[in-house]
């Protein structure tokens, strides 16, 4: 039974890890080179929507692991 208790608990904990770390804000730093910095702002935005489908997908697995992560955890 304790050994049940120690993976809930870490299995708790992993998840509170996992949120913290896809809800951080990511930091850009932007490059002294204008030309650089114009380049990355334009790949940016010509990869917009795949960005977006990638984390419509990661926000929905998220959403799926955190509710079979409770369930295990109440159970």
């Amino acid at each position: 039974m304790d050994g049940h208790l120690a993976l809930k608990i870490f299995a708790g904990l992993a998840a509170i890890a996992s949120i913290w770390l896809d809800f951080r804000p990511k930091k850009r730093k932007q490059n002294a080179d204008p030309v650089i910095a114009g380049a990355d702002e334009r790949e940016r935005h010509s990869w917009r929507y795949t960005a977006w489908a990638v984390r419509t997908i990661q926000f929905t697995l998220g959403v799926w692991l955190l509710w079979q992560l409770i369930r295990f955890i109440l159970t």
